[in-house]
Parts: C-alpha cells; sequence; structure tokens
C-alpha cells in the first residue's frame, strides 16, 4: 500500500469516525416554539467559514495523487478530499496511468460519491482527459457525477489520465462538498 493510499484511508476512516459518532454531549431540544430557537431544528447555525475547502495547491500541471494501477499492483484508485464554492478550493486534480497494452482503449468504471453541506442543488463533477503526445482528449463516456454509481468510461491506456473532480452548478449559500472518487479500471 503506498502512503498515499495509506493517508487517503486513514482520512476516511477518521471522517466516517467523526460522522458515525457525532457529538456526544448534544442537547437536541428544539427550542422555544419547537422549531430550533437560535439555529434551526436542534442546534447551532453552521458557521460558513466551516464550508470553506482549504486551497490544497494542487493543479493539473501538480496533482495531488499520482498513480500507476495495474492488475499486480494497485488495482484501485481511492481519493477523498474537499471542494467548496463561492469560497475555498473550488477543483482538485489527480492522475493514474495504466499498463500499455496492445488494444489503446481500455473500458474503466468510475463512481464520486459526495456528502454536500450549504446548497444541496450543488454537486461534484469529475472529468477525465486522455493526456500524452502534445495531445489532450477527453475520455469517452459520462457525465459522472456524484451519488449516480458507477459510469462506465473509455480511456486511452497509451497516455495518462487527468482527473478533474470540481463544483458543478452556482451555489446560493457557501457550500462544502466532502467526495470520495473510485478508479476501477479491471473489470473482470
Amino acid at each position: 500500500m503506498t502512503k498515499n493510499r495509506l493517508t487517503i484511508l486513514c482520512v476516511t476512516l477518521l471522517s466516517l469516525f467523526a460522522v458515525a459518532c457525532g457529538e456526544a454531549n448534544v442537547d437536541n431540544d428544539p427550542g422555544l416554539g419547537g422549531q430550533g430557537g437560535t439555529g434551526g431544528v436542534g442546534g447551532d447555525p453552521i458557521d460558513p467559514i466551516d464550508l470553506v475547502a482549504p486551497f490544497d495547491n494542487d493543479s493539473a500541471a501538480n496533482p495531488s495523487m499520482d498513480e500507476f494501477l495495474s492488475i499486480t499492483g494497485d488495482r484501485e484508485l481511492v481519493y477523498s478530499d474537499l471542494i467548496s464554492a463561492e469560497d475555498g478550493d473550488r477543483e482538485d486534480f489527480v492522475q493514474f496511468e495504466l499498463p500499455n497494452a496492445s488494444n489503446p482503449n481500455q473500458n474503466i468504471r468510475v463512481a464520486i460519491d459526495c456528502v454536500v453541506e450549504g446548497d444541496t442543488e450543488v454537486f461534484a463533477r469529475v472529468e477525465i482527459l486522455n493526456v500524452g503526445n502534445n495531445d489532450t482528449t477527453a475520455a469517452t463516456g459520462g457525465p459522472i457525477d456524484c451519488n449516480d454509481g458507477f459510469s462506465n468510461i473509455t480511456i486511452r491506456n497509451d497516455r495518462v489520465q487527468a482527473v478533474r473532480i470540481y463544483v458543478q452548478g452556482v451555489p446560493e449559500t457557501q457550500t462544502l462538498i466532502e467526495y470520495t472518487l473510485t478508479v476501477d479500471p479491471f473489470l473482470f
């Protein structure tokens, strides 16, 4: 297991633990009038600053993860992070590469699972580009949107795959999206 995958796994498990446990000493009294007093049903309002994804300085030229996937090594890419809009980090970049085979096209499965806080009409979208030989083309298939399950995508396996995860839509309020991207290239 690579250091990046171990770090991502730890962050994901920590996030799941935090969500599952919640706050142990929360008073769920809805307040006067039965609708929450200050902050809506059962709690204080979410501070918009808490809905801002920190900038992680990744880019298409400097992705936050670069994986070589193979049948005998890392078989799957799983990546979790945060994006937000209007303020904060609006997009993330990762890349992966597959073994070069005699057939340059390969079918893969891609999914993105999301939790949205803020404007729930906004979501994350995944774009995959085949990059190499002074040429960039879009992978075939999709769109790949939050919580739609796996999408079948055709990529060029003789190229590096640049993946962009970004906010889709214009939020009416500050919005944070916590996502997990899964790329499964070996469909048998």
